[in-house]
């Protein structure tokens, strides 16, 4: 009767692992550009599931302080739970830096994605931005006199793996994302976890 007390009492093996991750957007540096904001969202797989936090924000927008080429600070905070059963469609944190332009037209300055950190423990990311040209000259110019430089439909289009090898880009600046990641029950499902360590940057 001990025995089968006993085995009552036995919790039941989770149905999924977690994986939390907490920091902030911090800043990003423009070369010639200032007063800009960030968007962000979230792109993950089917399998997962956003248990708490938002899924998608903009940050304020922030200027270059005066005299100076160093980074516009948003210090925009991102805290985010998710739940999955598998690690397929790992969650990307999508990017999109936007501004105006020399006739205060509002543009999409950059994108850029990079997928949480697997590790878990302190991270700091440096994410490359980028945005679309025009494939043509005459297409450029069109879209410089008329403020609609060449952007994506989907948002989330940097994050996706497919048509990229169609798309030309040019380099535009850098964002720098701090972020905490905590996992939980990943051992459950065969997946190991290193240690909770403080990681080098890591750049994109």
């Amino acid at each position: 009767s001990k025995n089968m007390a006993s085995a009552e009492k036995k919790p039941a093996p989770p149905s999924s692992f977690e994986v939390h991750a907490m920091g902030q957007i911090e800043s990003c540096h423009f070369p010639g550009e200032d007063n800009l904001y960030c968007q962000f969202s979230v792109q993950h797989g089917n399998d997962w599931q956003v248990l708490s936090g938002m899924e998608s924000g903009i940050t304020q927008v922030a200027s270059v302080p005066g005299g100076s080429e160093s980074a516009m600070v948003w210090n925009f905070p991102v805290d985010l739970t998710f739940k999955s059963t598998n690690v397929y469609g790992w969650p990307q944190l999508v990017l999109g830096v936007h501004g105006n332009d020399f006739l205060n037209r509002h543009v999409v300055k950059g994108y850029g994605s990079v997928h949480l950190p697997t590790v878990p423990g302190c991270h700091e990311l440096h994410i490359r931005m980028f945005r679309p040209l025009s494939s043509s000259l005459m297409q450029q110019f069109i879209g410089w006199v008329n403020g609609s430089p060449p952007e994506f439909i989907d948002p989330k289009r940097p994050a996706l793996p497919t048509g990229r090898e169609v798309t030309r880009v040019e380099s535009v600046g850098v964002v720098v994302v701090k972020i905490n990641v905590v996992t939980r029950n990943m051992s459950r499902f065969g997946y190991s976890t290193p240690v909770h360590q403080n990681v080098a940057p890591h750049r994109f």
